[in-house]
């Protein structure tokens, strides 16, 4: 502090105009957390996205509330220093956590969740303490006691809550075998509740506006990272680069760049009011947590086209095969490796059965099993391949013989469907990409139908595509709100507030493209063509170009 007799009822702390070392360091224990967080959470049905936005939730409040004090009145000294240490051990303890989120779920034991409502509490009690030793050492200028008492007693009080709620969560109970009982828990939820209640603090006088800049911008760079890792998925399974292929990763950098630009390019370095800085502070909150999710989100959806490329490709190739099957005569399809196949009967292959397994089999591993990467485990899937070639040729030949024979054709059927469905989840797994747990399983009763494999996929992309466009949407909004907000006196001008309302449009109108999923037939064209991430790629080149250009000006006579 400096001067205090020249504010007897307000200390002058020393401000920063930038981040501190020691800022910048805990910031990488943020991104260390949302990296590691993001390759280990893979999102594929909404339970696993309600977890994904919880985590990020409680790991972006919990750096809010250390970076609110940090700016305002974090000194250099032991006791920051050791404050600083357990702010580092709470962002261990996400760390820790983060590969057994799942709150959603039943489980036997909450033991982890208990761990990390007393992680929770050390963070707010250490805030709590950092609070009180700078209320004592200004205790004596009045203005401050009333607002440190304040801030002091709201971090204690959450932390005591978050202690309480480790209680709550159900005790490990057994069945008569011994085996842990599932049970449900909400109590989860109140975490949430807390740390958005602690969002209530003035931030007007503090490098806040650079601190939440630099978190976007390392959000933006965390993009970057998980879009390099699916252009690394595609390199490492030897495809070849289509032209589409390279327009969704050349539009998914666009989107970022234009992101940055849409962001940036409003900042103001000025304070603009303590009630208004305080709303653009905590409206980080749902951007953030929107920017992380349109580039996942992106980033997934160039793993689908290059999916779609290799579907497309096993379809041309399978599809005059399985034709072949339900045709009226026995007329091969003319110009087709398929035909090349079956009149190499009896000099290539002995039997017709011979040739058609044959031919499927050499299909699978010419365009997945060949391409396999290291690190995926196929095994499983390659012995259904080879042990149904068996099922394919005795039950081709058999039918042959005998077209009225159900038995040799459900053997045939059920060759080439087990082929098919176990090809289609190993060009997946090759991509990283696993069908949720919770998704229905076959009895063993049952054919495992290729329809019900691929659809399985389809719903994971599906959900993508929604909360890709919402979450792109709503950045678009969010960023507009921001600029709004931040707009100093001397821009409120018609031709701004006119491109405002442009961006909160295309916003709104790229959140409505998710209303695609509501048609089956318009969904599935949809996630067929190359145009997803150009969609949202275009819509803010356009709002980029709105916010720049300028109507030319008449000429004076």
């Amino acid at each position: 502090m400096r001067d205090p007799e020249k504010q007897p009822d307000n200390p002058g702390f020393i401000r920063h105009s930038e981040a501190t070392a020691a800022e910048l360091f805990y910031d990488l224990f943020f991104v260390a957390n949302l990296s590691t967080f993001t390759s280990d959470q893979e999102i594929n049905d909404r339970h696993s996205l309600t977890d994904y936005i919880g985590f990020f939730s409680l790991l972006w409040l919990t750096w809010y509330q250390v970076s609110l004090y940090d700016v305002r009145f974090s000194t250099d000294s032991v006791f920051e220093r050791f404050a600083k240490a357990l702010h580092f051990g709470t962002m261990v303890g996400f760390a820790v956590i983060g590969p057994q989120w799942r709150p959603g779920q039943d489980h036997g034991d909450y033991y982890i969740y208990r761990a990390f409502g007393l992680i929770l509490m050390v963070s707010r009690l250490t805030l709590a303490a950092q609070y009180g030793v700078t209320l004592w050492f200004t205790k004596k200028y009045n203005k401050t006691i009333l607002p440190l008492l304040l801030v002091t007693g709201m971090s204690l009080i959450a932390a005591l809550i978050y202690g309480a709620l480790t209680a709550a969560f159900p005790r490990t109970r057994y069945d008569v075998l011994g085996r842990e009982i599932l049970q449900p828990s909400s109590v989860y939820i109140a975490w949430y509740v807390v740390g958005i209640s602690e969002t209530v603090v003035t931030v007007v006088g503090t490098h806040m506006i650079q601190r939440m800049s630099l978190l976007t911008l390392i959000i933006l760079g965390e993009g970057i990272i998980v879009i390099c890792k699916s252009i690394s998925r595609i390199v490492k399974n030897d495809y070849l680069w289509t032209v589409p292929v390279v327009g969704q990763i050349i539009a998914a950098v666009l989107i970022i760049y234009f992101l940055y630009m849409l962001y940036f390019d409003r900042i103001q370095d000025e304070h603009f009011g303590s009630a208004k800085q305080q709303l653009w502070a905590v409206l980080h909150f749902p951007l953030h947590t929107v920017l992380v999710l349109v580039l996942q989100g992106v980033s997934l959806l160039i793993i689908w086209r290059q999916a779609v490329e290799s579907l497309n490709t096993l379809e041309h190739e399978w599809v005059p095969a399985l034709r072949w099957l339900n045709a009226t005569d026995d007329a091969l399809p003319p110009n087709t490796l398929f035909a090349s196949y079956m009149a190499s009967v009896p000099g290539v292959y002995p039997t017709a059965g011979d040739a058609y397994a044959s031919y499927i089999n050499d299909t699978c591993w010419d365009q997945v099993y060949d391409f396999i990467p290291k690190g995926v485990d196929a095994s499983k899937e390659i012995k259904i391949v080879r042990d149904s070639w068996y099922n394919i040729q005795q039950g081709l030949n058999n039918y042959l013989a005998d077209n009225e024979n159900q038995t040799a054709w459900a053997q045939l059927d059920g060759g080439v469907n087990e082929v098919i469905a176990a090809t289609f989840k190993t060009l997946f797994d090759t991509f990283s990409v696993t069908a949720p747990a919770r998704a229905p399983t076959v009895t063993d009763n049952e054919v495992a139908l290729w329809t019900r494999t691929i659809q399985k996929y389809y719903d994971i992309f599906d959900l993508v595509l929604t909360y890709a466009f919402v979450a792109g949407g709503l950045s678009l909004i969010l960023t507009t709100l921001l600029g709004y907000i931040s707009l100093p006196p001397k821009d409120r001008r018609i031709a701004v507030y006119a491109r405002l309302l442009i961006n909160t449009a295309l916003g709104t109108a790229l959140c409505l493209v998710s209303v695609v999923r509501f048609s089956q037939n318009n969904l599935y064209y949809y996630l067929g063509s190359a145009w997803i991430i150009p969609t949202i790629c275009l819509t803010l080149f356009v709002c980029v170009v709105v916010n720049h250009a300028t109507l030319p000006r008449r000429r004076p006579s």
